[in-house]
């Protein structure tokens, strides 16, 4: 045997060695997890080393049932109710990847509805603009030297004029052009906002939309925390704005921040929830969502969450994998955990998010076998609904507008934008 060969069989053995104990590390903090969970159930009071344990024992379950005051049996959302049949009638198609809603370059199709009858979908090379029946009004074609549009690639406007940036890569830049595609006029970012003194985020277009009044772009300039949010009217003006929170549609502008910090408001702007995770090391996956009064909630493979209108509730998805359509083994774990308003846990339910309803303030579920509920205030669930093509055949909803009857669906292998008759 030659030093090689040694050498390899003494590292391999390190290795079994090391797994070893790490499998027994794993053992031992996992009952030690259940040990001090049951000194909690005595006590009322969560041990100091709890969280430790559980997250290197893999005890996510007894996390949740702490989360849920040990009362998850009791206080689940189960979908009652027949399950109406709803036939939608397919307006438009995108290409789509199954795993990541990706186009053939490998960036995000983005969608967005920015005023109450107007619907947009973006990729890095086209645009496409529908009014609130799925008909098509504008399409915007974006043609690109180096760049990719920072990954949010355009916004129009409900009469279909448009802006984009990174026309060059890094360009830091606001183009606007015609409904016809004409270039109108390019700002540059550190014009928008000029930096302050000491401020390290550079000037880039972060983020854009249409108001809810279709009448200027709410954009959002800088890297890091940002500089700051302008609107921007069609003429080329400008002004700073405090928050682009109340210039938006209410409902659609969602969490904003950085992966490892979060935040979202209520549609007044009064109440604001927080979510925290760590960028690495062993806390990631366990992200803290922060409400008012120092309250925070520790939720297990938290990622999406929101308020919804008039603040009644806020909800915190629990998703293991955040493609379109998750493997069937794991919608089986996903979960919507519902809190009030102070962060008081109140009820969880089975399946994934598809938006508020505008209609009764409710949120709607996608459940694992593809029908759809809606939450209403109160926690009740009576609504159950599936959707399906003209022929009968299967839509798996992504988004849901009840109130003008326009939501997106995976059908087969594409995006598509369908409407169907609201009541």
């Amino acid at each position: 045997m030659n030093g090689l060969q040694v050498a390899g069989r003494v590292m391999l053995a390190v290795t079994l060695i090391t797994c070893l104990r790490a499998e027994d590390e794993e053992a031992d903090s996992a009952a030690a997890a259940l040990a001090e969970f049951g000194q909690w159930k005595s006590t009322g009071k969560e041990p100091d080393g709890f969280l430790e344990h559980a997250i290197l024992g893999e005890r996510t379950d007894l996390v949740e049932r702490i989360l849920g005051g040990d009362k998850l049996a009791e206080t689940e959302i189960k979908a009652s109710g027949t399950t109406t049949k709803v036939e939608v009638s397919i307006q438009a198609r995108e290409p789509v990847s199954q795993k990541m809603k990706e186009d053939d370059n490998g960036y995000p199709t983005v969608w967005r509805r920015i005023t109450r009858n107007r619907f947009e979908i973006w990729t890095p090379k086209v645009g496409k603009l529908f009014n609130e029946h799925g008909k098509l009004l504008a399409e915007a074609t974006v043609r690109r030297g180096d760049g990719h549009g920072r990954e949010w690639y355009g916004a129009f406007l409900p009469d279909g004029r448009w802006i984009t940036t990174d026309i060059e890569e890094y360009d830091r830049e606001l183009t606007m052009f015609s409904a016809k595609g004409k270039r109108q006029w390019t700002i540059k970012g550190r014009e928008l906002i000029p930096a302050e003194e000491g401020s390290a985020a550079t000037p880039l277009i972060a983020w854009a939309r249409s108001n809810q009044t279709g009448d200027a772009w709410i954009v959002s300039v800088g890297s890091e925390q940002g500089r700051g949010q302008v609107k921007v009217t069609p003429d080329g003006k400008w002004t700073k704005i405090e928050s682009p929170w109340k210039e938006c549609l209410p409902q659609q502008l969602g969490p904003r921040g950085m992966y490892t910090g979060k935040t979202t408001l209520s549609d007044d702007g009064a109440l604001a929830i927080v979510r925290h995770e760590a960028g690495h090391g062993m806390y990631v996956g366990w992200p803290n969502y922060e409400f008012p009064g120092e309250v925070s909630v520790l939720v297990p493979d938290g990622g999406k969450f929101g308020i919804l209108p008039g603040a009644w509730a806020v909800f915190v998805q629990k998703c293991n994998e955040y493609s379109l359509e998750a493997l069937e083994e794991l919608r089986a774990t996903e979960r919507v955990w519902i809190f009030d308003s102070k962060g008081v846990y109140q009820h969880w339910i089975n399946g994934r998010t598809l938006g508020t309803s505008e209609v009764t303030g409710g949120l709607w579920i996608r459940l694992a076998n593809e029908d759809c509920v809606r939450v209403d205030k109160g926690f009740k669930s009576e609504s159950r609904q599936r959707f399906i093509t003209k022929k009968k055949e299967a839509l798996i909803p992504i988004e849901l507008h009840d109130d003008i009857g326009l939501g997106l669906f995976l059908f087969g292998e594409k995006l598509v934008l369908g409407t169907w008759n609201a009541k």
